[in-house]
């Protein structure tokens, strides 16, 4: 079986929407613009910008080098950051399962510092393990 999974991320401003979109596309994403101009803070109405990977593996995390003919690891986190408004902040999510061998889950944010925060499902283990003294895992 192979891993199957959903990913997208919730909107946010860019610096330069031509660059990013440049990026966006040299790492498999696509981009979604909310064609909404939501109005921040009262200003003026702004484009805000979604992603989510093309194929079903998820967020990439390898590039290949067609000169050097290698692939490469890259940390997307960080190059997002690049793009972000100074304002805002990026949140990632992935959903991906393998059969019912198990569900995998978790969320990434980040601002325009690189700064992250990350969330998993597996953290319910660690909480349910204060409700009872036995809790089996929902895999295999």
């Amino acid at each position: 079986m192979n891993y199957e999974c959903t990913a997208r991320s919730n909107y946010f401003r860019v610096k330069d929407e031509a660059a990013f979109r440049q990026w966006a596309e040299s790492r498999g994403l696509d981009v979604l613009a909310n064609d909404n101009n939501v109005l921040v803070a009262g200003g003026p109405p702004e484009r805000l910008f979604a992603i989510h990977p093309v194929d079903e593996h998820g967020w990439p995390t390898f590039g290949y080098d067609e000169q050097a003919d290698q692939e490469y690891e890259f940390d997307l986190f960080v190059e997002l950051a690049r793009h972000l408004h100074v304002e805002d902040v990026a949140v990632l999510m992935e959903v991906g399962h393998e059969g019912l061998r198990y569900v995998a889950a978790y969320a990434v944010a980040v601002n325009a510092q690189g700064e992250t925060e990350q969330a998993s499902l597996e953290e319910i283990y660690e909480r349910a393990d204060k409700l009872a003294a036995r809790v089996t895992r929902a895999e295999y």
